[in-house]
């Protein structure tokens, strides 16, 4: 990718968000959330320690974070808080909204494209799914927005990751 995106990571908690964080923030900037501030702190500081170059930086608002970012990715907790999701809806107007999900989140697994769009109107949808081997280096794509998808594979696959598209 030719130019940076700043990257909203919201629900850091979780395993392949910390690592999708991790990645990411080699390159380009990225805003960690997380309601558990420990967790935060970890993450921030793991992330600093591993790359010092790193723009990374915590946010104590989900909205503040979705805000600045280009692009907002949900873990799969975040994904399933609707008063997180009703509160970044507003700013997310016109950015991609990444939806990580994963063997274990039974509320967001199949076909919940529509779901996600409607959520998010005037956003561009993208899932992210799991492969099915252990990893957590693989993803597969779908989306409405072509474009949205290209984007986000040409970005997983430029920091090192393995992806495709549905």
């Amino acid at each position: 990718m030719s130019n940076r995106r700043t990257f909203a990571v919201l629900g850091v908690s979780e395993i392949n968000s910390i690592f999708l964080a991790k990645q990411i923030a080699k390159t380009n900037p990225v805003l960690l959330f997380d309601r558990d501030v420990v967790v935060l702190n970890i993450v921030y500081s793991q992330i600093l320690s591993e790359y010092p170059n790193a723009n990374a930086e915590m946010m104590i608002c989900p909205t503040n974070a979705s805000w600045e970012a280009d692009v907002i990715i949900l873990s799969n907790a975040t994904a399933s808080d609707s008063n997180l999701i009703e509160k970044i809806r507003n700013v997310a107007t016109g950015k991609i909204v990444i939806f990580l999900e994963n063997k274990k989140n039974t509320n967001t697994s199949g076909n919940s494209a529509e779901k996600w769009q409607d959520l998010f109107p005037y956003s561009k949808v993208v899932q992210s799914f799991e492969s099915a081997d252990e990893s957590n280096d693989s993803f597969f794509l779908n989306g409405n927005d072509k474009q949205a998808v290209k984007t986000i594979l040409t970005l997983l696959t430029s920091i090192g990751l393995k992806a495709d598209i549905l």
